[in-house]
């Protein structure tokens, strides 16, 4: 179902054409006389912007790399989800900078999203022109109810995921610099040439406290129930990187363990762990891309558990659990499915994400016991991606409607 974005957005792509057009097409011509002084009436003032009327109701906020906007999306009719609008987001009206996941505070006042500055052209894959980027991005926070800009900070190459803190104090940034471990691949320097850093930022002041290598293309992140522990997936080293976060300014990578018994070689893996999800007694569920399964590590032991591996079939992604635990549902690309792990038996169950609802399902979000969501790429180019909603209780497909295009990320958003 296709929706209209928002006014800010439609007047945000009017401005680059009318940029563009005016410089190339007229040269300098609209900028004769600007030294001149100008004189306004007094108190005359524009005023503030009327506030969207969306934010008055629960949604859902998804960041849209290939267009640079946050879409917004309804909850209240998961049947028939509608694009409730959406906001232009950037340094550059000129530039597509790759707004690249997201989270939100906890009171939902607060959105905190990466600008990747790696999307060129869309790439091709899975994750596009995932890991390429060659200058820094930022973390950028917004206000979630004007959707006005409140600070950014400059963090490394290719931000890859980003989460909070469960005190709201911090916010963690990985960063999936692929261009850093090709280069040292090719000079034949020593891996840690090559690591990806993950950044601690204050959620208040913005400040950057922390920048950590940790370990080669570094992207998926979850927190230990304690919030001590911050573990990191490695993509293509076949590792779980473990850090000491109770210094943020000081972290320490205190692990960097194999998340399966025969891992590959750096830069060809044979598991590519993308993606996890941390449960309530702190075990850590890894997505593997490359081998298509689910592993466990247990902190307790500090290594995998080997007696819990899940294969799934396609390219497992971010998942989540359901609320009363029991669950695990993990989306993959390939084939388009949503599984359904139990989280004590193991037991499986596969849902088909009809081919006109999904294309690429990249993360899945659990909303209440009864419904989820799982956000879809599209093609990146021209198709749109999507927001699909789930019954967990039937198992079954509701909605789906179209946002922008390649979104990957989803955070929820209440009332305000």
């Amino acid at each position: 179902m296709r929706r209209f974005h928002s006014l800010a957005f439609s007047v945000s792509r009017m401005l680059r054409g009318t940029l563009v057009g005016g410089l190339l097409g007229g040269g300098l011509v609209g900028l004769a006389g600007c030294e001149r002084a100008v004189s306004y009436p007094a108190g005359l003032s524009w005023g503030d912007p009327a506030l969207p009327t969306y934010t008055s109701q629960q949604r859902l906020a998804v960041s849209c790399n290939g267009d640079d906007t946050l879409g917004f999306v309804s909850e209240s009719a998961p049947d028939t989800p509608q694009l409730l609008g959406a906001a232009a987001v950037g340094n550059s009206p000129v530039e597509i900078e790759g707004p690249h996941h997201l989270t939100s505070s906890s009171d939902g006042r607060f959105i905190y999203f990466n600008l990747s500055n790696y999307v060129t052209n869309g790439g091709s894959g899975p994750h596009g022109a995932h890991g390429t980027g060659t200058v820094p991005g930022y973390l950028v926070k917004l206000d979630a109810r004007t959707g006005r800009p409140l600070g950014q900070v400059l963090v490394d190459r290719s931000p890859g995921d980003v989460i909070r803190s469960h005190d709201d104090r911090l916010i963690f940034v990985s960063h999936y610099d692929l261009a850093r471990l090709s280069d040292a691949l090719a000079r034949g320097l020593p891996s840690e040439q090559g690591y990806s850093s993950v950044a601690i930022i204050d959620a208040a002041s913005m400040e950057l406290l922390s920048m950590t290598p940790v370990c080669p293309t570094a992207h998926g992140m979850g927190l230990s129930p304690d919030g001590q522990r911050l573990y990191v997936t490695c993509s293509l080293s076949d590792e779980l990187a473990v850090l000491d976060v109770r210094d943020p300014q000081k972290p320490q990578v205190t692990a960097r363990v194999h998340v399966g018994p025969q891992p590959g070689q750096l830069g060809n893996p044979a598991y590519a762990p993308y993606a996890l999800a941390v449960d309530a007694g702190g075990l850590v569920w890894i997505s593997d891309n490359k081998s298509g399964d689910v592993r466990v590590f247990d902190p307790a032991t500090m290594q995998p558990d080997p007696t819990r591996v899940v294969k799934v079939g396609g390219v497992a992604m971010f998942a989540d659990f359901s609320t009363d635990g029991q669950w695990l549902y993990v989306p993959h690309q390939g084939d388009d499915h949503v599984s359904a792990i139990h989280t004590k038996t193991l037991e499986l169950r596969e849902l088909a994400l009809p081919k006109e609802a999904c294309l690429a399902a990249h993360a899945l979000r659990v909303l209440s016991p009864q419904t989820a969501a799982v956000v879809c790429e599209g093609d990146h180019l021209s198709r749109k991606g999507t927001v699909v909603m789930l019954d967990l209780a039937a198992w079954t497909v509701r909605g789906f409607v179209e946002v922008g295009l390649f979104p990957d990320g989803m955070t929820r958003l209440p009332a305000l």
